[in-house]
């Protein structure tokens, strides 16, 4: 039953919200190039997180931002990965995860890749005929070697099933499809003696993305799907066209003010090919017929708009699709902020997708 003070109130929400809407219609209407301008503002950090990441909010933005460089020719582009990767400072990195997330690590060459097998020190018995090849992220230019280790061994760990991670080629000496080649080559390897059905594919960031393309590549070559894909945040659209690659832009921890950085990565990349191709920025690609895919990304996400994008791209397609967003969460800090709850929570949901979806 509504009241006379009630619905006194509805009706002056009605009247000022028709106010609102005639007075907005009386005001030009902007063109779509203008776009929406937004007043500078501060973005508190959020109360309702796990104290782990409110610290790496925190710890973020106190550091200033420094100028992008984007690198002009292939030994530009050496030089800043090295900056990005130096030896002792990775090995201290990946030995450090080693012993808080306990796994053996050994390396080997599978269809002629170099590749990392990372298994966990305690395998769940169920787990004993399944496998996971993981792709590594960091924008198809960096990442190999040991730096390609951290999400491995974080996968072996919460999952308890091995992984193994491809090592694959990079530009600038290897252009797409290097890449690729290489998944495709260790794919075959490993579907050799372990059935299709039983093994997953996955990789956050470029992997998440490479994933995707992967199972594209699969499908064009007629050769068996695996049983199930992790995509995390995928760079799934190398043009970087995605709302959140605007909106959160300045909000991410990790990829904020990269943008040319990113689209000049993605440029080495694709090579002499359109970066538009699907086995690049898979999101412009057929998803019908995919296996099961399981997406994480963040609200302060870089890369959000591509993992929802390829989320309503699979459920289109009738693909089952398990899309998890965590609040405040920046591109694939899952893996940089590993110790918080919500990262835990993020491989669960990964370790309890693969227990659903694969064979045995």
């Amino acid at each position: 039953m509504i009241t006379n003070a009630k619905a006194f109130g509805y009706i002056t929400l009605l009247a000022l919200g028709c106010a609102l809407s005639v007075r907005a219609h009386d005001q030009p209407v902007p063109t779509p190039s203008e776009g929406r301008q937004v007043s500078a503002r501060t973005i508190p950090v959020p109360a309702d997180v796990s104290q782990e990441l409110q610290d790496a909010i925190r710890s973020a933005g106190l550091i200033p931002a420094e100028p992008v460089v984007v690198p002009r020719s292939p030994d530009e582009w050496r030089s800043l990965v090295a900056q990005w990767e130096q030896p002792e400072r990775i090995h201290d990195v990946i030995a450090s995860l080693t012993k808080k997330y306990p796994v053996s690590v050994s390396s080997e060459f599978m269809g002629g890749v170099a590749t990392h097998t990372v298994m966990p020190v305690s395998p769940d018995s169920r787990n004993r005929n399944r496998a996971v090849l993981y792709v590594h992220g960091g924008g198809y230019v960096a990442g190999g070697g040991e730096a390609g280790l951290d999400e491995a061994i974080l996968l072996a760990h919460y999952t308890g099933i091995k992984v193994i991670a491809v090592d694959y080629r990079m530009p600038p000496d290897h252009p797409f499809p290097a890449a690729l080649d290489d998944a495709v080559a260790v794919w075959k390897q490993i579907t050799g003696t372990i059935k299709p059905a039983n093994v997953a594919i996955g990789g956050t960031s470029a992997g998440g993305g490479l994933a995707l393309a992967i199972v594209l590549r699969l499908e064009q070559m007629h050769l068996p799907l695996p049983g199930a894909v992790f995509a995390g945040t995928p760079w799934a659209d190398l043009t970087n066209s995605g709302d959140s690659a605007r909106t959160n832009d300045g909000i991410d921890d990790d990829l904020s003010g990269d943008n040319e950085l990113l689209l000049a990565a993605g440029k080495i990349y694709a090579g002499s090919e359109n970066v538009q191709n699907p086995l690049i920025s898979p999101l412009y690609g057929d998803f019908k017929g995919f296996p099961p895919t399981i997406l994480i990304t963040g609200t302060r996400d870089f890369l959000l708009s591509d993992t929802v994008r390829v989320h309503r791209k699979l459920r289109e397609a009738g693909v089952v699709a398990d899309l998890n967003v965590f609040e405040a969460m920046s591109h694939g800090q899952y893996v940089t902020v590993h110790d918080a709850p919500e990262s835990r929570e993020a491989y669960m949901e990964v370790a309890h997708f693969f227990g659903r979806c694969l064979g045995r």
